[in-house]
Order: structure tokens, then sequence, then C-alpha cells
């Protein structure tokens, strides 16, 4: 999988200097406390990124420049055989070809020495139960951090999802070898379970966030700050608020689109690092709120994941969306208040476990001592509303062509979602949309096709 970063070239430039810097010193901090590699893995690594039920991104560091061989199979025995021969540090195989919802054995093999033997699991069938994990605000905290990645582990969950502020500093060498450390050294963790994150603050947009990480990037700018996947019967949105989002904004439209087309399915779920909603800590986000929220309910998303507060909060549901902070991941917690939409607070280390069937979905809150805090049991929304059937009554015919024009011209209401009003899908409802229907139910002309 390529990877694609744009940086302005001034910027570029020191920013480049910046990390050859923190590198450099970060290596000579670690020689001179005698820190050293694991017996038997990789400098990072390896960990999982990216799946599908054919395929899975397997990634990985060294030290010293080398050939990139993943050996891997429905058992210990392998049979199957992943190379790049260019020599390099900064490793990333794509397995492709592999069967859906089936567990598959792999090693690395990296410096004439080669890692134990992991498990991975492919994805599910879209009608197959999973379940994932959101946690966040790990931050520079291995000790919390461990807590948190070891009742994670025993979870099992088929993937993980990261709310942001993964290290202290993103431009901090030294705080991704942590980081890796926990996750990959001090438990086996991310060498089992794809992870999927949202940038924080903390993370400062530093390029390392970027060259570390292995993204989706399917928004038009081909980049990993935003972007979306499926997983069985639901959509996922990673959302960054570190760069703009308001309705002018590259952002805005690609989730606008995004959440367009993946109406309809049975559960939506949008992680970010700020909190439109929030009760305590750093308080909502205003701004979020205003520019971000009605997208959310105009498109029935489930539920939005956040850090940032490090606490665990649900709230809402907020004219239909529940809102969740799951900020307890490892950095200083902190006390949340209480709101009028606040349904459950804790000020604890935790991570979210989420198990989702094809009729409904259970939230549990789970402490590091494994005990459970929050639970929620959730039936997915009704959206039997498509592009065109303006009184979502499942089919377009003239009675959604009078509800237009009454919404319109005799101040009727708006049809619910406003959107499935939009006939000629060009983001208003206009006498554009009166004349596209009447032509499609009356002149045989094509019908609504909104993406």
């Amino acid at each position: 999988m390529s990877k694609r970063h744009t940086y302005g070239s001034a910027a570029g430039t020191v920013v480049g200097v910046l990390c050859a810097l923190l590198a450099a010193v970060s290596c000579w901090a670690q020689a001179k406390a005698g820190q050293t590699t694991p017996e038997g893995l990789p400098q990072k690594g390896p960990y999982l990124s990216c799946v599908t039920q054919s395929s899975m991104i397997i990634s990985w560091r060294t030290a010293t420049l080398d050939s990139s061989v993943v050996q891997y199979g429905l058992t210990t025995e392998y049979g199957y055989q992943a190379k790049d021969a260019a020599l390099k540090t900064a490793h990333s195989l794509t397995l492709e070809g592999l069967l859906p919802d089936t567990l598959y054995h792999y090693r690395v093999l990296f410096e004439g020495s080669q890692t134990p033997d992991y498990t991975f699991r492919t994805a599910v069938h879209l009608d197959s139960t999973f379940d994932f994990i959101v946690y966040g605000d790990t931050r520079t905290q291995p000790d919390s951090h461990l807590a948190v990645v070891n009742q994670i582990v025993d979870l099992a969950p088929y993937f993980i999802l990261h709310t942001g502020d993964l290290v202290a500093n993103g431009f901090s060498e030294s705080d991704w070898a942590v980081y890796f450390a926990t996750l990959c050294s001090s438990a086996v963790c991310a060498q089992r379970f794809p992870f999927y994150c949202a940038i924080g603050n903390h993370e400062h947009e530093s390029p390392l966030y970027y060259d570390y990480l292995y993204l989706p990037h399917n928004n038009p700018d081909s980049v990993e700050s935003y972007y979306s996947f499926d997983y069985g019967n639901s959509h996922f949105v990673s959302l960054d608020t570190e760069l703009p989002y308001g309705q002018s904004s590259a952002q805005y439209e690609w989730l606008r689109d995004d959440l367009r087309r993946a109406y309809g399915k049975p559960y939506v779920f949008v992680f970010m690092h700020q909190h439109p909603y929030c009760a305590g800590g750093h308080d909502s986000n205003l701004a979020l709120r205003s520019a971000l929220c009605p997208l959310f309910e105009d498109y029935q998303v489930d539920m939005v994941f956040s850090g940032h507060s490090h606490f665990y909060q649900r709230n809402g549901p907020i004219n239909g969306v529940t809102y969740v902070i799951a900020a307890g991941g490892g950095a200083p917690v902190y006390t949340p208040a209480e709101s009028s939409w606040t349904r459950y607070s804790e000020k604890s280390h935790h991570s979210v476990h989420f198990t989702i069937r094809p009729d409904s979905l259970m939230l549990e809150m789970v402490r590091t001592d494994g005990t459970i805090g929050d639970s929620l049991a959730y039936q997915p929304q009704s959206k039997p509303s498509v592009c065109g059937d303006a009184n979502g009554d499942g089919v377009i015919d003239v009675e959604d062509l009078i509800r237009v024009i009454d919404y319109l011209y005799r101040q009727g209401a708006a049809p619910q979602p406003w959107w499935v009003g939009d006939a000629d899908c060009d983001w208003s409802i206009d006498l554009r949309d009166v004349v596209y229907l009447v032509n499609h139910l009356l002149r045989g002309g094509p019908p609504p096709a909104c993406p």
C-alpha cells in the first residue's frame, strides 16, 4: 500500500530537521539508558492495520536495512510468503487473497531472525456478529496504558479504534518507541488485532504519525488524516479534528458525501479526538458541535466516539445520536462533571467493548480490573428512506412529489431526514427537485440516484 503525505516545502524542511534531531537525541538517550530491542522482535512491531475479508497489512521497523518477508498460512506450517526484496528499515506488506472470517498464522523474518508465531483474523461476513474496542488518550504512560491493553487482549476483539493522543509528543521518536513497546513487547496486542486511529492534538500532525501508521486513505486527497471503512454490517468514519472541518472545508464535504453513501447501513459510527458534547474536562467543543452534529443527525449516525477529556462519559442520545468519550487509555484521568444529557460518567482507566449483532448492539465500559462500569443495549435506528422518497414510505411516487411541493410552497414540514427530498442530489430542496420528480414519475425520466 502506498502512503501519500503532503507538507508545505518550507514547513516540511523544518519539520524534517526537527524530526532528525529528535531521532538522534532519542537514539542517544536509549543507548545511554541501556535500552535494547527485546530478543526475537524487530525494533517496532509487527503491527496490523486495514483488515478486509481478503487482506491484512503487516508493518514493522528494523534497526538496520533489511528486506521485508512475512510467512503466513492456516497453520504454523505457513505455506505462503510475501516478500519485498528492497532494503529498508520501514517495512509494510499487504497479504492478499485471504479467506473471509478466517484465523491465519504468520511470522516476520528480519535481520537473520524471526518473530514468534502470531495469529490474526480476517474481516467477517456482512451478517456475522463481531466485536471491537474503542479507547484513547494513551499518551506516553506505559504502565497505565499496559493495564488497559492487558484487558483488551483478554477481550480478544476483531479490531481496535483509537480516539487520538497515542503519544505525549507526536514529534518524539522516544515516545513512539514507548508506544510500540507497550503494544508489541510488553503485551501481544498490535500483532493480533488491527488498529484504526484518529489523530489527536498531542500528535501535532507530526510526520511520524503518518510514517508509522498505515491507515485507509480514501478521501479525495488520498491522505490518512480522515477516512472511512466498512466492517461487517457497519460503517466507520475517522475524522481529524486538528484540521479544518467547517462547511467550506474539504473534510466536511468529504464527510457529507461519505455519510450519504453509507446511509442505510445498519450501524454508522464516527470516531475522532475532540468532542462536541462533554461535561467536565475540556468541556464541549461548540464549533465542532455546530459544524458536524447536524450532519450526524441528518444521516442518522448511531454513535460518535471521542477522546480528549480523560474519563469515560456517555451522552445522549441527542437528536438520535449517542456520544461516547473513551479517553481513559493511560493518560492521567480527570474528574467528569454532569449535564442534562449525560447518562453515565466515570473517572477511571478503561476501554469500551462493543458487540455488534445484526439486530442489536451491546456496549460495555471495561475497567483495568475487568469489571464493567457502564453498559448499554442499543437497537439500530430505522433508516427506511432513500433519496427522492420525501415522505419516507419506502417507494418513490406522486405522494413524494406532493410532499416536496407542500414543503416548498405551503409551509409544510420538511422531509426527514431533509435530504430525502433532494431528488436531483444538489444538496438543496428547490424547484429543480419538483421538475426532476415530475420528469421521473410522469415522463419516464431517470430515478433519483444520489451517492
